[in-house]
């Protein structure tokens, strides 16, 4: 596997003053996949905006793991809800 399609789970805490453990406990609730690269845990580079979604929400509003994966799961649905808007939109727009 090219490791540069990788960012080490060490790195990331370290740049963002964050405790591993916390990284893990979003594995543990299955908000981000870590796998193991050369010995080391590693996130996939397309998993990098939602971990700093996460992170960003654990931050401001302190939430738990479990208060993540709610809003998590709520702002997919909220992101799925706008996509189907856009192309109902265009589909109207086709027969105005």
């Amino acid at each position: 596997m090219p490791t540069e399609k990788y960012i080490r789970i060490a790195d990331f805490c370290r740049g963002h003053s964050l405790e591993e453990n916390f990284v893990f406990s979003l594995q543990e609730f299955e908000l981000i996949e870590v796998q193991q690269v050369s010995g080391q845990p590693v996130i996939h580079r397309r998993e990098l905006h939602r971990l700093e979604r996460l992170v960003r929400l654990y931050n401001d509003f302190g939430l738990s793991p479990q208060g993540l994966m709610a809003v998590d799961h709520l702002l997919g649905r909220v992101e799925r809800l706008q996509e189907e808007v856009l192309e109902l939109r265009r589909r109207l727009d086709r027969w105005e």
